[in-house]
């Protein structure tokens, strides 16, 4: 491990400060050490293009077969969508290609990550997608849906944060949900 020499010469660290360091600081490596795999993964899976970017949406942008594609590579064992708010929500529905989420434990899988979302995200998620997009007859029959009116209100303070952004269109019939 040259980088931990490196740090024990330059620092004066010894073994103990070192081994103090990694266990702090185990899951930090272990999302970067799979977010670097992940592009070995994605190669595999005949993606081309590939870049890491580290933004708040997704890790990795990549393409295949003429389309875009933006992942977020999670490490962890829990639920995959679980930790995506409604602000990230708000975000990737204004990426201009899919999004993906690649789980790499226990071995890598990849999903669409509309489909793992749960109804309440799902339905926060297809909303904003509307809004900026302009679709207005998928907007209206979102919003024609009793049970999904109560979600969508569930997060009033969220979609009127983002009504800058929803195109011209959207604007009156988000209007009317309020």
């Amino acid at each position: 491990m040259k980088a931990l020499e490196e740090l024990k010469n330059a620092y004066g660290l010894s073994e103990e400060d070192i081994e103090y360091a990694i266990e702090k600081a185990k899951g930090i490596i272990l999302g970067f050490a799979m977010e670097y795999k992940a592009i070995r993964v994605l190669e595999d899976m005949n993606f081309k293009n590939i870049k890491y970017v580290d933004l708040p949406t997704h890790d990795i942008e990549a393409e295949k077969c003429g389309q875009k594609y933006y992942i977020e590579v999670k490490a962890s064992s829990k639920s995959p969508t679980k930790e995506y708010s409604a602000h990230k929500l708000a975000m990737i529905a204004m990426l201009n290609g899919i999004h993906l989420t690649l789980v790499m434990k226990p071995s890598p899988h990849l999903f669409n990550t509309e489909e793992i979302l749960s109804v309440p995200k799902r339905v926060l998620f297809n909303f904003f997608k509307y809004a900026y997009q302009g679709d207005t007859e998928s907007l209206k029959a979102l919003l024609s849906d009793e049970k999904t009116r109560e979600i969508l209100l569930s997060y009033e303070r969220i979609i009127k944060a983002y009504s800058g952004k929803y195109s011209e269109k959207s604007l009156s019939i988000i209007q009317s949900l309020f």
